[in-house]
């Protein structure tokens, strides 16, 4: 299940009369997936929490939960780096949204997660299979996402743009942008290809370079005869 924090505010110091729920240690790891922060709280016997995305506690990182650990790990480090400890108070332990308040050493802060929706098995399924056919790292999947959102905008918009050249006020632009959107971009390439031949039917582009004759003056055939035998 995964997470973006949604806020990260300094409060007022907890008062003497409000209740801790338990304790929480905050750790700044590496690993095989890169930096992070582990936030582990004191639950039922166990410490609960998440990976949080970066090397600092920020608006919008991304976080997912983390398995159950032993209480242990509250007063030991491992080979990662203790950042923060101290008591926790819930705010709010919903299904979509939990927010708690971190009193640590020196800080105060409330910390709210929102539950990001994840993706779906087939999704998943997909992406690893395009991986496997392209020899592609996981890490590149965003950029390659950004590249196709990219590359389908500028291929429908050159396809509406030479539809409102060849029919005027007859080219239906919603329509073809809502049918374009349920294809590939293959698909949408080939209805470019049939629009960019019409567009050229109609306006015949113009050679790139044409022929101009011999000047005229006294000598000049043969001098070009002479370049020829060279």
């Amino acid at each position: 299940m995964y997470w973006k924090l949604a806020k990260v505010e300094p409060v007022a110091a907890e008062r003497e009369d409000v209740a801790a729920h338990g304790r929480f240690v905050l750790h700044r790891h590496r690993d095989a997936e890169g930096a992070h922060l582990d936030l582990r709280i004191e639950q039922e016997g166990c410490l609960m929490g998440w990976r949080v995305e970066g090397t600092a506690l920020e608006v919008e990182a991304w976080a997912s939960e983390k398995a159950p650990h032993p209480v242990r790990w509250l007063d030991q480090d491992g080979d990662a780096e203790r950042v923060d400890a101290g008591t926790y108070r819930w705010e709010a332990c919903e299904a979509g949204v939990k927010a708690l308040v971190l009193e640590g050493r020196g800080q105060t802060q409330r910390l709210e997660f929102e539950q990001v929706e994840g993706l779906p098995v087939s999704a998943v399924r997909a992406l690893r299979a395009v991986m496997a056919a392209h020899e592609v790292d996981a890490a590149a999947l965003g950029a390659l996402a950004s590249d196709g959102v990219a590359a389908r905008q500028r291929a429908v918009a050159r396809f509406c743009g030479l539809g409102r050249e060849l029919e005027g006020d007859a080219f239906d632009e919603m329509l073809w942008r809502q049918t374009l959107s349920g294809l590939s971009l293959r698909g949408i390439h080939q209805h470019l290809e049939g629009m960019e031949v019409r567009f050229d039917q109609k306006y015949p582009p113009r050679p790139v370079s044409v022929a101009s004759g011999l000047e005229e003056d006294a000598g000049g055939s043969e001098k070009a005869m002479a370049i020829l035998k060279a």
